[in-house]
C-alpha cells in the first residue's frame, strides 16, 4: 500500500481534532473519515500522523482494508 503524505488541513478536520491527530503516533491506527471528491463521497484512510493510506467510496471496506493491514480503524467526524 503507497502511503502520499498530506496536509490535515486538507481535511477540514475542526482545529481541536487536528491537534489531537498531531499529538498522536500510534502506527497501528487508521482514521477513517469522509471527505468529497468530484461531488462523490470517499472514505479517507490515514495514519495517525495524518498520512493518506488509501480511499474507497464504501466506508464498511475502509474498515474492513484497514483491518487487513493490521490497523485499528478509528472513525472521524
Amino acid at each position: 500500500m503507497t502511503k502520499n503524505t498530506i496536509d490535515l488541513q486538507q481535511l477540514n478536520l475542526t482545529p481541536e481534532v487536528e491537534e489531537e491527530l498531531r499529538c498522536w503516533n500510534d502506527e497501528d491506527v487508521a482514521f477513517i473519515k469522509s471527505d468529497i471528491k468530484d461531488g462523490k463521497e470517499m472514505w479517507l484512510i490515514c495514519a495517525a500522523d495524518g498520512t493518506k493510506i488509501a480511499a474507497t467510496d464504501d466506508r464498511e471496506f475502509a474498515f474492513v482494508m484497514a483491518k487487513q493491514n493490521d490497523l485499528k480503524p478509528t472513525s472521524v467526524h
